[in-house]
């Protein structure tokens, strides 16, 4: 192996390693924004409406 494919190899790496710092922080800074919006969904239904439609749907059968 020359000594240009290590410093490439090197470079790469932590290019890569940089990368994923990188997103790893982004991600943790954001977590307590995404939990809660996940509670959110999650104690509302996430907006969805099947209950109401699964009533319309019956009423209309009687």
């Amino acid at each position: 192996m020359s000594w240009d494919a290590l410093t490439m190899l090197a470079l790469g790496l932590f290019g890569f390693l940089a990368l994923l710092v990188t997103l790893i922080t982004s991600l943790l800074k954001q977590l307590p924004d995404l939990v809660a919006a996940w509670r959110s969904l999650t104690t509302r239904g996430a907006g969805c409406a099947c209950g109401a439609a699964g009533d319309d749907a019956d009423a209309g059968r009687e």
